[in-house]
């Protein structure tokens, strides 16, 4: 999947940005960002892999920067990840801790993408919550 960009676009209400990645064979990732009272929510839809990692990496780092007191990432709507995902997770879970902040997986996993925390053993290094 090689992406191409388009930054800057304008989400829903109380959205600070908005990026989406497409690949050439015609998947696609989008990302939002949302902030409200100290909390950051990233929601994230499509398909992602090692190639398409850059606006969830900008979300996070975004909200991290904020100054935000936690981070909620519903990734409900994420159709397919490789273990790319797992790295910037737990790359954005060090940052979060170091910060005494928390990063929160919130929402249902689609049966892939929970698959992925399952098989790789990495289910419990995250704080989990329904939407």
């Amino acid at each position: 999947m090689s992406s191409s960009a388009t930054a800057d676009e304008q989400g829903g209400s109380g959205t600070v940005w908005y990026r989406r990645a497409a690949s050439s064979d015609g998947g696609e990732l989008s990302v939002s960002l949302e902030l409200s009272d100290g909390r950051a929510l990233v929601t994230v839809v499509g398909g992602m892999e090692w190639r398409c990692t850059w606006p969830l990496e900008q979300a996070l780092d975004h909200a991290c920067l904020a100054a935000t007191s936690e981070t909620w990432l519903d990734l409900s709507g994420l159709e397919f990840a490789d273990s790319s995902l797992l790295h910037l997770l737990l790359d954005s879970q060090r940052v979060h801790r170091a910060r005494d902040a928390r990063l929160v997986l919130a929402g249902a996993l689609q049966p892939v993408v929970e698959r992925l925390f399952t098989v790789t053993g990495t289910t419990a290094f995250f704080m989990r919550t329904p939407l």
